[in-house]
């Protein structure tokens, strides 16, 4: 049933205004993102300057952060140590479109280039099987679309995405009903094109405008209790304040991966 059936259902002759509301509503929430990404800018190429002073500033930030943190795998650790600045760009026709880059140090043994990027959009690829399902004009939580992509490596060695390949529970030779898949290398998401069935998009969105928070340790963005920025998610045990050169365990793989969060 489409949304103006159940309001005529529901509130009769009144069912047209208070569809007009609702459409009204959306404008609003969309509007105010748009306000909220301009004024925002400035703010963040602040950040950016400020985090050139703190090494592994970026790296951390992916660590400490909960949801971030379950795409991270082992293989992943010394390259992301190299991690110079994260930036996102909104697009000027739709705001809900958008470019992830990252930028590496020009040591970094990994890439040949120092910057890489993913592009984001709501609008699904033609040919595919979305193709017709294009979103409302102010819908904030349209899902999100990869466009194709390839990672610029120095060689197979340093291939983080050959070390780690995403696994797909139905690509599996002996079905496991425990394991739910694996995303292998972080990197995997980079080089994924079509719908972003990893989430990652969306996550990474939500975790840049806290970059702050996480790398100070300040927030876990925990999917289940949401943003806290008290400190308290972090007891002694998980510290790593005993031991600053001690490796987290990135190899969990059975977490699942966070759903859609609706823009704040």
């Amino acid at each position: 049933m489409e949304r103006i059936d159940i309001l005529k259902a529901a509130f009769g002759a009144n069912a047209e205004k208070f569809e007009e509301n609702l459409v009204a509503d959306t404008r609003a929430q969309f509007d105010a993102y748009v306000h909220k990404v301009s004024l925002q800018k400035s703010v963040f190429e602040t950040r950016s300057q400020l985090s050139q002073k703190v090494p592994e500033f970026w790296f951390n930030s992916l660590r400490n952060c909960k949801l971030t943190q379950q795409y991270l795998d082992n293989v992943d650790v010394d390259c992301l140590k190299h991690l110079k600045d994260v930036w996102i760009e909104h697009s000027e026709k739709d705001v809900r479109d958008y470019e992830i880059t990252f930028t590496f140090s020009n040591k970094n043994p990994y890439f040949k280039e120092p910057k890489i990027s993913k592009k984001v959009t709501v609008t699904p690829p033609k040919g595919s099987e979305h193709e017709s399902l294009l979103p409302s004009p102010y819908d904030l939580d349209a899902p999100l679309f990869l466009l194709p992509s390839k990672l610029p490596w120095t060689s197979d060695e340093h291939n983080l995405v050959k070390k780690a390949p995403k696994v797909n529970v139905l690509e599996m030779e002996e079905f496991d009903e425990d394991f739910s898949g694996s995303a292998g290398s972080f990197f995997n998401w980079f080089e994924t094109e079509g719908e972003d069935d990893m989430g990652l998009g969306e996550t990474l969105l939500e975790w840049w405008s806290h970059a702050t928070e996480y790398a100070a340790g300040l927030s876990s963005m925990d999917s289940d209790d949401g943003e806290d920025f008290s400190g308290g998610e972090f007891d002694d045990e998980e510290s790593d304040d005993e031991d600053p050169k001690k490796e987290i365990d990135l190899s969990d793989e059975d977490s699942k991966r966070p759903k859609k969060k609706q823009k704040k």
